[in-house]
């Protein structure tokens, strides 16, 4: 679903992924719910794509595996996993595993840079309880306008606490991930990711894992 305001010359627009419930009956869009990956390898590409956020119009975005946003990350506390990060853009990133326990070397801060072309594979105990957390690139000077064009994607990690509770967890049936993002776009309909000089306001986002009986949120990007 998609909710657009205009402020002068700028869009604002609010991307929602989950809330299945009622998308047949209110969504002016088709539900966008991202694919599922878990197990203890895990292949990302980031890459440039499009995405019709206004008709007529194809905006230029980036995603994980696709054109926007990223497959949601089911891993299990305890297991050691190797992941395999590709970076396809004409850009230097990173990828960062926001809210995870993970050592330096391991972690796409600015000191782990990839270059276009190139493949990071980081691989770590997952060491966190169950809960919601979210991955998305954190290159110095660059970390909104990444995430702003799409590279970003939750994680939810399952302990045995949470696998002894009588809670639906059955992906995109009757458990959802619900991003919600502001973007700025100019006068085409392209993405216009704000700077540390223009003083436009950041995109943000908020990552919720929803359900008719629970609801864990995490932080925004900071």
């Amino acid at each position: 679903m998609y909710f657009y305001g205009m402020k002068l010359t700028r869009l604002i627009v609010v991307a929602v992924a989950g809330i299945g419930y009622a998308s047949s009956l209110f969504a002016q869009s088709p539900l966008m719910l991202p694919e599922a990956m878990s197990g203890t390898t895990i292949d990302l590409t980031i890459q440039t794509g499009t995405h019709a956020f206004f008709e007529g119009v194809e905006t230029a975005t980036a995603g994980c595996n696709g054109s926007i946003l990223g497959p949601t990350l089911i891993l299990d506390k305890g297991d050691f996993v190797e992941f395999s990060v590709t970076n396809n853009l004409m850009d230097t990133t990173t990828m960062h595993w926001h809210g995870f326990h993970v050592a330096a070397e391991n972690d796409g801060g600015p000191h782990n840079k990839i270059a276009p072309g190139a493949t990071w594979t980081p691989a770590f105990e997952i060491m966190d309880h169950a809960g919601t957390y979210w991955y998305h690139p954190h290159l110095h000077m660059m970390t909104n306008a990444h995430v702003s064009k799409g590279v970003s994607g939750m994680i939810w990690v399952r302990d045995e606490i949470e696998q002894a509770l009588d809670l639906p967890r059955t992906y995109g049936v009757d458990e959802f991930p619900m991003i919600v993002q502001t973007k700025a776009f100019d006068a085409e309909g392209q993405i216009e990711p704000a700077s540390h000089k223009t003083r436009l306001p950041w995109s943000t986002s908020r990552w919720m894992r929803c359900s008719r009986f629970r609801r864990n949120c995490c932080a925004s990007m900071c």
